[in-house]
């Protein structure tokens, strides 16, 4: 795993999107939990993961990485970097699976429902807090672990995502009445 991205290997890129997905699981379902008075277990795969702040995090965090240090203009990279993030995930989700994970149409300077400018302000504070708080934690946290027992976990672990992904995507594809039916007009 000594292939780079920006000047990060990819033991810790996936590492790091491995412990942010997770944070991301633990923020979102209980956020919507609280909101709905009931347990709700957030993220397109079954597993406790939340893919899109695995992405977020580790994106933002590559990408703006130069920009440590200068608070203001890392908060206004932060809003763009992330507010484009999101707005292309939207539409890829609605593309791809035609159906919408999050919709901010009632939100004032929305932007199609995927974007808002409430939700893009705060993306611009979470990209402080990652750099400054979270990050630190997460590195000190994957570093902590030794490398030889990470790398067989991580690999463990990108195995069950896979397959999680995998039946996941396929439940929301419908493949299985779309094979059944293709199934029926073979008989």
């Amino acid at each position: 795993m000594s292939y780079e991205i920006l000047g990060v290997d990819m033991y810790h890129i996936l590492s790091w999107f491995i412990v942010y997905s997770f944070l991301g699981w633990i923020w979102e379902s209980c956020y919507v939990s609280v909101k709905n008075k009931r347990w709700v277990n957030r993220g397109f795969v079954n597993g406790p993961f939340v893919t899109i702040y695995g992405v977020g995090a580790v994106a933002v965090y590559v990408i703006l990485k130069p920009l440590t240090g200068r608070i203001l203009e890392l908060y206004f990279a932060g809003v763009a970097v992330a507010t484009i993030l999101e707005y292309i995930t939207g539409v890829l989700m609605e593309a791809i699976f035609h159906t919408n994970w999050w919709d901010y149409s009632d939100k004032k300077y929305n932007f199609q429902g995927k974007i808002c400018l409430g939700s893009s302000v705060a993306w611009g504070f979470f990209t402080l807090i990652l750099f400054y708080v979270l990050q630190p934690l997460v590195s000190t946290f994957v570093d902590w672990i030794p490398r030889s027992t990470g790398t067989i976990l991580l690999y463990v672990w990108l195995a069950y995502y896979v397959v999680d992904f995998s039946f996941s995507a396929a439940a929301a594809f419908d493949l299985r009445s779309k094979l059944q039916k293709l199934d029926s007009v073979m008989d």
